[in-house]
């Protein structure tokens, strides 16, 4: 189809639905094709991008529907949309082989991410859509202050402090909350209780805020943690250190004990870790660095899509954003390896930060694909920031998630997970310019 054919259509095709998000097929470059730049009332719409296909939303301003919403349905399993996924709500539209555009109420929602995790999928295989719209441009690699290549010797130091054994203490307190889960008592306390532990950390350091982020108006009372470190000589240029603090038991019921050892405990203990060091050691940057724990991941990427969507408006200078999502897991008898998930991430980052891997971490580091599921990374690349996601290997990550056996039993390589804190310590090294 032409560039002017595929106008007419998309034209046409708005003028007659009723539904306020609908698929578009942009064509083999969706990054380059004239389309965007013809069709500016379009680009302008667009929520949600899947390789060649976008998610638009309609001209008219989103009808908001009490207890439903509309999400981006992951079905790269399977080359037509299961029966189970067709059944669990109003679905607009599909992909083959790659995702479902549904309406979905607050039950569907918990029972359909059930089922597709009891199907064989992963984290990330619902994105919430909203109002926002996502940035087509390209996304620039992010320049690192102190170049890649160098070694700052008190990077080397404090990689050298990176204890696997207080990570290991810091998932056992996190995994004897019964759970985690966004909409549960225990989950809407867990904000407070890393709070705490980022607090006694800080000291009196009066260049360190740490706060909640409210999402209530997106859903969830589960709150988000943001820990700044404020940047000495270029404060408006952000680094950003995530990962996600709920966990979930799709097997018994989101109820049910939910330990999430791996996913995530693991991440967020790495980035205490890490914050630890940092200020032991006195540590300060150039440039701003944030620290976030971000709500309600499980349930759609809520907590992070909501924050990359807030800076965007506000116009905040991100330069970059690693996410720290499951790295506690390997198959016995393997050596420890940091691997770059490729989906939502930028490649010339990625390649930068295996070799702060190389320098720092001293294990193997490789790159591959991650279909069947996301984490918050995803948030803040569809707002057009440069992210990586390091993650355990990517087609042979730990089955036990979403299960009341995601525990240390099954999940136990502490020093690979303290080799992921050695290089989210080096990328805020390098990238944010250590004084």
């Amino acid at each position: 189809m032409s560039t002017s054919s595929r106008l007419r259509w998309i034209r046409l095709f708005f003028a007659v639905s009723p539904l306020p998000f609908s698929i578009v097929e942009l064509g083999a470059n969706p990054l380059e094709t004239p389309v965007l730049e013809m069709a500016r009332q379009i680009k302008d719409r667009i929520v949600h991008v899947e390789g060649n296909h976008v998610v638009v939303k309609s001209p008219d301003s989103l009808k908001n529907v009490a207890g439903k919403a509309w999400y981006v349905v992951n079905t790269s399993r399977w080359k037509d949309v299961p029966a189970f996924v067709r059944a669990s709500g109003l679905m607009a539209d599909y992909v083959p082989g790659k995702f479902a555009l549904m309406q979905l109420d607050d039950a569907a929602v918990e029972q359909l991410s059930a089922e597709l995790h009891a199907a064989g999928m992963a984290c990330g295989v619902l994105t919430r859509l909203g109002e926002s719209t996502v940035s087509m441009e390209r996304v620039v690699t992010p320049t690192p202050v102190k170049p890649v290549d160098t070694e700052i010797v008190a990077v080397t130091a404090m990689a050298s402090a990176i204890d696997s054994n207080r990570i290991k203490a810091t998932i056992d307190e996190m995994s004897q909350i019964a759970t985690r889960y966004y909409q549960t008592p225990t989950g809407v306390s867990v904000p407070d209780w890393l709070v705490g532990k980022y607090r006694a950390l800080a000291g009196s350091r009066s260049d360190i805020e740490i706060s909640k982020y409210d999402h209530t108006t997106v859903n969830s009372r589960q709150a988000s943690v943001v820990v700044r470190v404020l940047g000495t000589s270029r404060p408006d240029e952000i680094l950003i250190l995530g990962s996600h603090i709920d966990s979930v038991n799709w097997s018994d019921g989101t109820r049910e004990r939910s330990p999430g050892v791996d996913d995530n405990a693991s991440g967020t203990a790495t980035n205490l870790e890490i914050f630890r060091v940092l200020v032991a050691n006195g540590a300060k940057f150039d440039r701003t660095v944030e620290i976030h724990g971000y709500a309600a991941e499980e349930i759609g990427l809520v907590g992070s899509l909501h924050m990359a969507n807030d800076y965007k408006i506000a116009k905040k200078n991100v330069i970059a954003m690693v996410q720290q999502d499951m790295n506690l897991y390997k198959e016995p008898g393997t050596p420890d390896k940091i691997w770059f998930v490729q989906e939502n991430t930028d490649d010339g980052f990625n390649n930068m930060l295996g070799r702060l891997v190389d320098k720092y971490a001293g294990i193997a580091w490789g790159k591959g694909s991650l279909t069947a599921g996301s984490s918050d990374h995803a948030s803040w690349r569809r707002r057009g920031y440069a992210a990586s996601f390091p993650f355990e290997h990517p087609q042979d990550h730990n089955p036990h998630i979403h299960t009341s056996d995601d525990t240390t039993v099954n999940a136990n390589a502490f020093s690979q997970a303290a080799a992921f804190g050695k290089l989210g310590l080096a990328y805020l090294a390098h990238f944010g310019g250590l004084n």
